[in-house]
């Protein structure tokens, strides 16, 4: 049964109100906790915004102040001394889930501290092992409160926020574990599934699973488990071929339309800018050769660039290309070649490929994309972001496919440091951003065809807005003060408790809003242990500093 911990006192309204918290509940309520108002014709679920203590030999410039100042003892047993706490009204609880407060509650209705373990089906709707619902961690104040997330909403797109140290990285892998065992039941089956999953890995936050993988031959209900590292890595020597774990960044031009595979050639080259010029005329000669001579765009690169050279120089003798435009795509074309092709990026057999998407998509997989220093050594971010440009470019075109044949697939495109990707140029002009288009793409379209968006990143205010605008769900963990406004903004509002909050949360705290959120309104929330332990995460400063004191003489 919930425990009565107060009452309203006067002044309330719809959308707020003042509790008088009982003696006994005094040490018990936190803020963020959620109470039910039981007002005379219905109950309004409510939330702790602020816990306030009140003693009246404490009033600034009361009979005490002089007192107070000569430091002499003030007797507090004798004084009138209490808490009160606001509160917020998210709505009236019926069974048909929350519905507006039209009526604020009255002097004296009771107010509850909800038992949410025992009353989350009145308070979430669903039940633990719902089909399509995980439970993430649990709500602050509680010691077992897990908030539900629906699954069906995950392709309007995620935003995990939060500064170095925050618990990013790590409560990221924990919801990869959740999503790795979604229930589901039917008629015809029970059991567990799993959405396809690749994820940018930054700085190796994720390695853990591979190893885990390698271990227990199993994660969730994923079928199998990959690493992508670069064809120079050491890796692909350190790690059992024959498991078929660890593949390389490679991939294929065949896929392109002459008109793409110019533009991301010219874009490499100039940075991300456009000139239609360039494209048109690389296009022209990449369209013949393709169409009369029957070479593949791979081919083209890795076998016959001279004709390629050749092909263009033709052009500016029939007048169809200008020099100067000729002249910067054999630049654009050289470039390519030895930043990507002596890289061994280009492939004839790619292993970054159409028939890998149709693979673990079909086979739910979780793919790491490895560009830490041991996953992609020595590898600027330009070479980065014409990878994630690829990719992106091939799994729209794949999704695409799939929803005009009629077959439905999911998958998750989870980055981090998303903003190396798709900046925000006006607030973090990298120089860069070849692959920013093309997130765009997706965020906006890619919805509609099966692909979720996951932006993981130290500042929200770096990443493109209007890739920013078209997340629905959020994860915010402690932010730093010059992001505030924009995660204000792109969140709709946050009760103001919890905005206070945002720079100070503690580690392994998240604030959870939006679509997924099957409340409707932000919750502060702390995150559980994982399965898989984030020793990447780990550091060991002082041990490893005693090896060199240790052989001191």
């Amino acid at each position: 049964m919930a425990k009565e911990v107060g009452v309203i006192l006067s002044e309330a309204r719809t959308s707020s109100g003042i509790c008088q918290l009982f003696k006994e509940a005094e040490n018990i309520v936190e803020e963020g906790m959620l109470v039910l108002v039981e007002a005379k014709k219905y109950r309004i679920l409510g939330r702790i915004e602020e816990i306030i203590p009140f003693n009246e030999f404490f009033l600034p410039g009361d009979a005490w102040s002089e007192v107070r100042r000569e430091g002499l003892h003030v007797p507090l047993d004798v004084a009138r001394q209490y808490k009160v706490a606001k509160l917020e009204f998210l709505g009236v609880l019926t069974k048909k889930g929350l519905k507006e407060v039209v009526a604020p509650p009255e002097p004296s209705d009771k107010v509850l501290l909800i038992d949410i373990e025992k009353e989350s089906e009145k308070i979430f709707g669903v039940r633990p092992g719902d089909s399509g619902y995980v439970w993430f961690g649990s709500i602050v104040g509680y010691q077992e409160a897990p908030v539900p997330l629906n699954v069906e909403n995950i392709t309007m797109h995620i935003g995990i926020f939060g500064t170095t140290g925050s618990g990013k990285s790590f409560d990221t892998g924990y919801l990869i574990e959740l999503l790795s065992e979604i229930p589901y039941k039917d008629e015809n089956w029970e059991g567990m599934l799993t959405i396809p999953t690749i994820i940018v890995d930054a700085n190796g936050d994720y390695l853990d699973y591979v190893n885990y993988y390698i271990r227990n031959q199993e994660f969730g209900a994923f079928d199998k488990v990959y690493r992508f590292v670069f064809p120079n890595s050491r890796v692909l020597f350190q790690i059992n071929p024959k498991l078929g774990i660890v593949k390389k960044v490679t991939f294929n031009l065949d896929p392109f339309l002459p008109r793409e595979l110019a533009e991301l050639i010219v874009t490499y080259y100039t940075g991300g800018l456009l000139n239609e010029l360039q494209v048109a005329a690389l296009e022209t000669v990449l369209k013949e050769l393709i169409e009369v001579h029957e070479f593949t765009p791979t081919q083209i690169f890795l076998k016959y660039r001279r004709k390629l050279f050749e092909l263009i120089d033709t052009k500016v003798t029939e007048g169809e290309i200008h020099y100067q435009t000729a002249t910067a795509v054999k630049r654009a074309i050289n470039k390519f070649k030895d930043d990507v092709i002596d890289r061994n990026i280009i492939s004839y057999e790619p292993e970054l490929s159409s028939e890998f998407i149709d693979d673990i998509t079909s086979n739910p997989s979780f793919v790491i994309i490895d560009f830490s220093p041991d996953g992609a050594p020595e590898t600027p971010l330009q070479i980065k972001q014409l990878v994630i440009s690829y990719l992106t470019k091939l799994l729209y075109q794949k999704f695409t496919n799939y929803k005009t044949t009629g077959d439905e697939r999911y998958l998750i495109l989870a980055i981090e440091e998303a903003q190396n990707y798709c900046p925000n140029l006006s607030t973090y002009p990298i120089g860069y951003s070849l692959a920013r288009e093309n997130l765009a793409l997706i965020a906006t379209q890619g919805r509609k065809f099966g692909i979720s968006l996951c932006l993981i990143t130290q500042r929200p205010s770096f990443v493109d807005p209007i890739v920013l605008s078209m997340l629905n769900t959020f994860f915010i963990h402690r932010i730093s003060p010059e992001d505030i406004s924009y995660v204000k903004k792109v969140t709709g509002g946050l009760p103001p408790s919890l905005e206070r909050k945002l720079t100070t949360l503690g580690r392994g705290r998240v604030i959870i809003s939006g679509q997924m959120n099957v409340l409707g309104f932000p919750l502060l929330v702390e995150v559980r242990r994982r399965k898989v332990s984030h020793t990447m995460g780990e550091t060991k400063v002082c041990y490893n500093l005693a090896r060199f004191f240790k052989n001191k003489p």
